[in-house]
């Protein structure tokens, strides 16, 4: 018996000696055999490109890949009503809020900017719009785009320039105006909001939800003429008192996001 106790013991010194027996082994208690989670990792202590449990995190950037300070990064409890999580990005555009918590989220992302004396509040494009449970995690980016059309078909990133014509005025022909015969000509009048140069735009009406004119536009500020079948058209802003050959128009907010141009169209007198 002591023979095979003494065995015992030297064979389980070798073995510890060349590294064979783990720590746990050695020192009486039962290892697993887990490998730990990296996204079990502290705040921070993963990569940026990692998924981290219980933290949604990304990065915000321009349409020329810079990053954007201070945008407000939204992560919405499908659960509860009106227990947000929001925070901004950093310098670099980067941000991360705790979700740990039993329930669905939904992250979104706006930036306010003024211009032109007005201040604009821009949703941003997600590379992934699908909710995610909070204890995984998840990773969404954002990029501020001037055009293209929103998650699950909710408008477009660009405004509205919209334009109703004058029920009196009347062709040679005895016809009257018709909307989709319009043509509207843009040309930027300076920098577009996120300080691009932009392009000039032309395009005929089509109609929409909200009327007749031009959807998914860059808000900017612009000098704008119309034409009827190529037969130039007098234009104002709506309420304005007289017409003119062209206007210089911003957009103005019609709801938190949403923004438009509108003109009357009329043919020219005299």
């Amino acid at each position: 018996m002591e023979r095979r106790l003494v065995l015992g013991v030297l064979l389980m010194t070798v073995l510890g000696g060349c590294g064979v027996l783990e720590e746990g082994v050695m020192s009486g208690s039962v290892s697993e055999g887990r490998d730990e989670d990296p996204r079990e990792a502290g705040p921070g202590e993963a990569e940026p490109g990692e998924v981290e449990r219980g933290v949604l995190k990304g990065r915000v950037v321009d349409a020329q890949g810079r990053p954007i300070e201070g945008a407000e990064i939204v992560a919405d409890n499908q659960l509860l009503y009106d227990s947000n999580e929001v925070v901004r990005t950093d310098g670099d555009g980067r941000y991360r809020v705790a979700t740990n918590i039993g329930a669905t989220f939904h992250a979104s992302a706006t930036i306010t900017r003024r211009y032109n004396g007005r201040e604009y509040s821009l949703g941003l494009a997600p590379d992934d719009d699908a909710p995610f449970a909070g204890p995984s995690g998840a990773i969404r980016n954002f990029t501020w785009r001037l055009t293209g059309k929103k998650p699950d078909d909710l408008g477009f990133y660009g405004g509205k320039v919209l334009f109703r014509v004058d029920l009196n005025d009347q062709l040679d022909t005895g016809a009257f105006l018709e909307d989709e015969k319009v043509r509207l000509t843009l040309v930027p009048d300076g920098p577009l909001i996120d300080g691009s140069e932009g392009s000039r735009i032309v395009r005929t009406a089509t109609r929409n939800g909200d009327g007749s004119g031009l959807e998914d536009v860059p808000i900017g500020r612009y000098r704008i003429t119309a034409d009827y079948e190529g037969r130039p058209l007098a234009v104002k802003l709506r309420g304005a008192a007289d017409y003119a050959q062209e206007v210089v128009a911003d957009f103005t907010p019609v709801m938190t996001g949403v923004y438009w141009i509108e003109l009357e169209l009329g043919l020219p007198q005299g």
